[in-house]
């Protein structure tokens, strides 16, 4: 469906705010300003853009096209307001990127506004913060990579058998974090694992399931006193991860920024294929916590 097309079915709705107007992306769909041709522009004003959902793999390119929308209109900035987002995968932060993106290009101001911690916190390791105009943290608190000595634990387990529905990927996500949180996981680890976890799983919907609805993904979460470990396996062809190139800030594409994400966030990601599928266990170390 073109992006003309999208915008033709979103509902409308006019939101006043002192010097500024806001559109919002909702629900699986952009609601956008009432735009007269005869007033109303919105030259020269800050308009914000304030997501109401979770930015992932099937409605983040909705921003891309909101913003587009608000170009239009010729402000002076454009403020992206994600307050009430949870979390952002790869495809998300594509999605900001590009849209940080357009308003340079147009010679509008952008900047993103109320940022939660697990959103600062996929920017931090993906390393795009420089193109989003977010600080980069003291390299000096970089995480240890490494090994654990377990040595006699009881472990907790749990497995989740599902079709191939982007709809449950946020389900298991949420799942898999609150036994993480059980486990004692908390701050930057607790959003690495969120951030992990979400990545596989958009990945076995994405690049591992055949036939989109009936292809399974299996989810397989371990966790202990130490650590925290996680399996998705899917249906797809074997492939190799370390032909996957490290992303180019300047040229994101559409795949390799999921496997790039999970590698910095945990401490051990192994790929598997023939399980039937591929399979991708990923560890957190449950130490040294900030």
């Amino acid at each position: 469906m073109s992006r003309r097309a999208r915008l033709a079915q979103v509902s409308r709705r006019r939101q006043r705010h002192p010097m500024s107007e806001v559109s919002q992306v909702s629900n699986n769909a952009v609601s956008l300003p009432e735009l007269k041709k005869d007033a109303g522009t919105g030259t020269g004003q800050s308009l914000t853009l304030r997501v109401e959902r979770d930015l992932c793999y099937e409605c983040a390119h909705e921003v891309v096209a909101a913003v587009e929308y608000l170009l239009a209109r010729s402000p002076s900035e454009i403020v992206v307001e994600i307050g009430n987002v949870s979390t952002v995968d790869s495809s998300g932060l594509r999605a900001l990127v590009a849209a940080g993106d357009l308003c340079r290009k147009a010679g509008v101001g952008f900047r993103l506004d109320k940022m939660p911690e697990v959103v600062a916190r996929i920017v931090h390791i993906s390393g795009l913060g420089g193109l989003l105009g977010v600080a980069e943290p003291d390299a000096a608190q970089a995480a240890q990579r490494g090994g654990i000595r377990l040595g006699p634990t009881t472990w907790r387990t749990w497995e989740h058998v599902a079709a191939s529905d982007p709809a449950l990927i946020a389900v298991l996500r949420d799942k898999v974090t609150a036994a993480a949180e059980q486990a004692g996981a908390r701050g930057d680890t607790l959003c690495d694992i969120k951030i992990a976890v979400g990545e596989a799983l958009s990945n076995a919907y994405r690049h591992g399931s055949p036939t989109k609805g009936s292809s399974k993904i299996v989810v397989r979460c371990m966790t202990c006193a130490a650590a925290v470990v996680v399996e998705v396996e899917d249906e797809g062809e074997p492939f190799e991860p370390d032909d996957t190139p490290e992303p180019d800030p300047g040229k994101l594409r559409d795949h390799g920024m999921g496997i790039y994400l999970m590698r910095q966030a945990m401490d051990v990601v192994e790929f598997a294929s023939n399980c039937p599928g591929n399979r991708v266990r990923i560890v957190k170390w449950l130490r040294d916590q900030e």
